[in-house]
């Protein structure tokens, strides 16, 4: 036990940035400390960000603005916005909801990183640092879960609007339950959110944000390709895909033409070597999928095992870039 502290002192004699303590928040230094997701933050990010600085300590932000689900759930719940940061280089910094290098803030030094809570599989293109880093990644729907059990384990007790954003980032990633990578815990955690948050009809909380997140019409395509979006790396290929969920998916199909134009020009300009976007219908349970060349169509049909013979792929039952549609491409891809 004395040569573990022992350690663990010349590990924070020697290091700036020492990995965060995740199971006592009391041996935390955390002046300096922020939390961040990924970019194009999404409402499981914003929230993790805020979960997390209160049971470990620091400050919530995003690196860009937050969508328009995300300001539903905000306001819904009476929460604080977290500060967007500009430049994270002066700050040592937890991530969470994410642990791509291809989704890291670019002003983040992979130096200052002292834990990563995340919920996705480590694959493409991990972050890669040199120092120790603490780690919290689980299977589980939402990062907001795993947050909400350590909080529960930590006897840390969450504000009101704390919890009503943390159940809203669990309805946001688990699509109310109806995604597939919706589990047991993201349910029962649900339920000890809302009762915190005095939520009595999940239920209505999740329909209401679905209905936020729907109508895009006031938005142009550029705007709706980057809304929910992640880079990727496969088989040493840049892979972008976009996402919108929507109870309106039609609106957005009809709008088909104006997405692929804005797909061409963001694909050139971010040097993307594939590029794919799906308007997900979150009413009727279906991913419609466009691409913007041939071998992106050949990727699509090798990736779902399927004839791709028109200019869009629907695909029945298909809900989640990060169960379904993202291991599909990249399978694919490496294939190739």
């Amino acid at each position: 036990m004395k040569l573990s502290v022992i350690a663990l002192s010349l590990l924070a004699a020697t290091s700036v940035h020492a990995a965060l303590d995740l199971y006592d928040p009391s041996n935390n230094e955390t002046d300096n400390l922020v939390w961040v997701g990924h970019m194009s933050p999404d409402t499981d990010t914003v929230s993790a960000a805020m979960m997390a600085a209160h049971i470990y300590g620091g400050k919530a932000t995003v690196a860009e603005d937050i969508n328009p689900e995300s300001t539903f759930v905000l306001n819904y719940c009476n929460a604080e916005k977290p500060e967007i940061v500009a430049d994270y280089s002066s700050y040592q910094v937890g991530l969470v909801d994410f642990n791509q290098r291809t989704q890291l803030a670019p002003t983040i030094n992979t130096e200052s990183i002292v834990a990563v809570i995340d919920h996705h599989a480590i694959g493409g293109a991990p972050i890669n640092t040199s120092q120790l880093v603490s780690m919290d990644i689980r299977a589980w729907g939402s990062t907001a879960t795993i947050l909400a059990a350590n909080a529960e384990q930590l006897g840390v007790s969450l504000p009101k609007s704390v919890a009503c954003a943390g159940l809203g980032a669990i309805l946001s990633d688990t699509v109310v339950f109806q995604s597939a990578t919706t589990t047991d815990y993201d349910h029962h955690f649900a339920q000890k959110l809302a009762k915190i948050a005095g939520v009595e009809d999940i239920e209505d909380f999740g329909q209401q944000m679905l209905v936020a997140k729907s109508d895009l019409s006031h938005l142009p395509a550029a705007s709706i390709l980057t809304m929910d979006y992640k880079n990727f790396e496969y088989g040493g290929k840049k892979v972008g895909i976009g996402v919108a969920e929507t109870l309106t998916a039609q609106q957005l199909i009809d709008r088909k033409d104006e997405l692929l134009a804005a797909m061409a020009e963001y694909k050139k300009a971010q040097n993307l070597d594939h590029l794919f976007f799906s308007i997900t219908d979150t009413k009727n349970k279906r991913a419609n999928i466009i691409w913007g060349d041939d071998v992106e169509k050949q990727i699509l049909g090798q990736a779902f095992d399927t004839p791709v013979t028109g200019d869009m792929l629907t695909l029945d039952g298909v809900t989640s870039r990060k169960r379904q549609i993202g291991p599909a491409i990249q399978s694919s891809i490496e294939q190739m």
